[in-house]
């Protein structure tokens, strides 16, 4: 009896340091949904406008029913009220950016082969077609500095070069063989980068914005690399990895493989963000309806935060930190996701 008292002592006191360790290595959470807004749309993508602290949503209105007005959606910063809409007629929206200097928002339109540019101060739009019949669009990516926009094109593979100064279309960077998906742009080292998810080999196409050459393939060695955060101080690349749910960590001078981050099983890393004050990525892990927050000094996940629906893209207001992010409502009206198609604003407790 005596032997079987001190087994079931130890037992318990087992359990109850396995359970205090649980305790210990479950910190109070650090971040939060501060506000959560839902649109009446499919939502994508957004932007955020530093000269007024607005956010900007897009996403098809009424599925691709192509008889129903499109809308871009204003939102307050501060709490995510809907402040204003603008009509852009039947093209249906999916990618959005803004040149924060010229006040321009462009709307690209993936069905239609084309982008809208928006001139904030007087609503005046402009549509951009590029001519090419099986252009689909995804992202949007704007060098402010030398006012030029540009475009990437799976359907076509390329990146459409538009003229921010006249908003005309003004040349096609082809690249055969391609599936051209994420685009960023480092206008300090003249740098333009697109994810390429044709091979396994997870390019990083490198184009040179002077003269629009290619200057490098890097491999990312995961499967269909998607979207691309740059730390312009300390010249790395962010590349989410989709099907294999890590975010690779790139060298920008040399395409050097830094680092590849695990998000988890099944996390389908989408949209990301780079907070370049405290040196933390925000990544939108879809299937596992979360925020992951990344902290880039040693490459570990910090924490997590539930989205309650499948997370698309985010924006970073940079002066208080605060993330936007996008939800989308799933395909299968089971799933019954709590915050489909909503907009959620994400700051620290």
């Amino acid at each position: 009896m005596k032997l079987k008292s001190s087994v079931l002592f130890f037992s318990l006191l087992v359990a109850g340091s396995a359970f205090a360790q649980d305790k210990k290595e479950s910190p109070a959470p650090k971040y939060k949904i501060a506000s959560n807004q839902k649109i009446n749309a499919s939502l994508y993508q957004l932007a955020f406008n530093t000269a007024n602290d607005q956010i900007y949503v897009v996403g098809p209105k009424g599925g691709f029913n192509a008889e129903s007005d499109q809308y871009v959606y204003v939102l307050s910063g501060q709490n995510l009220a809907v402040v204003d809409s603008i009509n852009i007629g039947k093209n249906a929206p999916f990618g959005l950016a803004i040149n924060n200097t010229t006040q321009t928002l462009y709307v690209g339109h993936s069905l239609q082969q084309s982008i809208s540019a928006i001139d904030l101060k007087t609503k005046k739009q402009t549509l951009i077609p590029s001519g090419r019949e099986k252009s689909k669009i995804r992202e949007i990516a704007v060098d402010e500095k030398n006012n030029m926009v540009y475009v990437s094109d799976h359907g076509d593979p390329s990146i459409w070069v538009v003229d921010g100064a006249t908003n005309t279309y003004k040349k096609t960077i082809t690249a055969p063989g391609t599936s051209l998906l994420g685009l960023n742009v480092d206008q300090q080292r003249g740098r333009l980068y697109s994810s390429d998810s044709q091979t396994m080999e997870g390019n990083i196409l490198v184009y040179d914005t002077k003269d629009h050459k290619l200057v490098g393939k890097w491999k990312t060695w995961s499967y269909c690399p998607l979207n691309i955060a740059v730390d312009k101080s300390n010249n790395r690349l962010f590349v989410s990895q989709s099907n294999d749910n890590n975010i690779t960590v790139l060298d920008g001078k040399t395409g050097n493989i830094i680092n590849k981050i695990y998000l988890g099983y099944d996390a389908s890393p989408i949209g990301l963000v780079y907070d370049s004050k405290n040196d933390l990525v925000y990544v939108a892990n879809r299937n596992k309806k979360e925020v992951a927050i990344v902290n880039m000094k040693d490459y570990q996940v910090i924490e997590r935060v539930a989205t309650k629906g499948l997370p698309n893209t985010l924006v970073i207001n940079e002066k208080d930190g605060s993330v936007y992010v996008t939800n989308k409502s799933s395909r299968k009206a089971e799933e019954g996701l709590e915050n489909g198609d909503t907009v959620q604003k994400i700051t620290k407790i």
